[in-house]
């Protein structure tokens, strides 16, 4: 059976199950382009090893186009399309995995206060804009993305709710606000609408950083988050990957949590699946790489232990 005609009956299967494909399909269709017109069985070892580790230094890619690739050819093989895997079975020495920054309470404050420096009459709201994404990443978790494409549909400021479509999983959350996140969102919106202008014909952007008030991409996000870690002082010394992102207030979310649970006395262990729900993952392992231990956390779970180990005092 033809390469490109397997891997249609793949896409369409997979459709059938309801699952969206976008960047699955890219790498697949990729990899037809590259490996040619010819029979699924003509695809050599050698030639899908250099497909995956394409040019330069070894980067997740690899691990996204190996684990497309597996879950394609794992259906090939049993629909009777192809008798074997052509996938390299030796991985290689992968860089290591990046260690999130844990924001401290003063250092958010640092950044939200850096926030002015953004503040420019060709758009208005940017500064306020910026300041209020902040705050909704690291009161809430959400992703970055999730955040850029919320609209003022999606932010019931009644309630104290928002409505999360089309997440990374493909599925719609609700997550709650608490009292002051959402009073800062309420003011926010108040002035988003006197001041940005609507976009027509789709649903309007809640955080409106653009003079437009069209919904902002991650890159732009990103690139002004830079600027205001700088102006923050907030940097590490060690090579630029590893610089604090805006992603990390989604580990701090979780971070800051976890240590109000422990002084609390709350039941962690039970807590977490909930939370693994509240950040939209499928399952509580998916949670695990945000559940870094910090210094702080580890103080907090020791006190635990030894509040749970020390035997009682009988001789008051």
């Amino acid at each position: 059976m033809k390469l490109h005609d397997t891997i249609e009956a793949y896409l369409l299967f997979k459709h059938a199950l309801g699952m969206r494909l976008e960047p699955e399909g890219g790498v697949l269709r990729s990899f037809c382009r590259t490996m040619g017109d010819g029979d699924i069985a003509d695809v050599k070892s050698d030639a899908v090893l250099a497909f995956i580790a394409g040019n330069g230094a070894v980067t997740r890619n690899w691990k996204q186009k190996a684990s497309v690739l597996r879950s394609f050819y794992r259906y090939a093989v049993g629909r009777g399309f192809a008798t074997s895997t052509p996938l390299p079975t030796v991985k290689p020495q992968f860089p290591p995995t990046r260690t999130p920054c844990i924001y401290s309470t003063d250092e958010i404050k640092r950044l939200l206060a850096a926030t002015q420096i953004l503040q420019t009459p060709y758009s208005p709201l940017r500064a306020l804009g910026f300041h209020t994404l902040l705050l909704l990443l690291y009161g809430t978790g959400l992703r970055i993305s999730e955040a850029l494409s919320l609209t003022l549909e999606n932010v019931d400021l009644v309630n104290g709710v928002i409505t999360v479509r089309d997440t990374k999983f493909f599925k719609t959350r609700l997550v709650p606000t608490g009292p002051k996140l959402t009073r800062e969102l309420s003011n926010y919106a108040q002035r988003r609408c006197q001041e940005v202008p609507m976009p027509a014909g789709h649903g309007s952007a809640f955080i409106a950083i653009t003079r437009s008030g069209a919904c902002s991409s991650v890159v732009t996000v990103e690139a002004l988050f830079s600027i205001l870690r700088e102006e923050a002082g907030l940097h590490r010394e060690s090579d630029i990957k590893s610089q604090p992102h805006l992603h990390d207030l989604r580990h701090t979310m979780v971070q800051h949590h976890l240590v109000a649970w422990y002084r609390s006395g709350r039941d962690v262990q039970r807590l977490l699946p909930q939370l693994a729900t509240y950040l939209g993952h499928v399952d509580i392992s998916s949670t695990q790489p945000y559940l870094t231990m910090t210094p702080e956390l580890l103080h907090e779970a020791n006190q635990r232990f030894e509040r749970y180990a020390q035997p009682e005092d009988h001789h008051a």
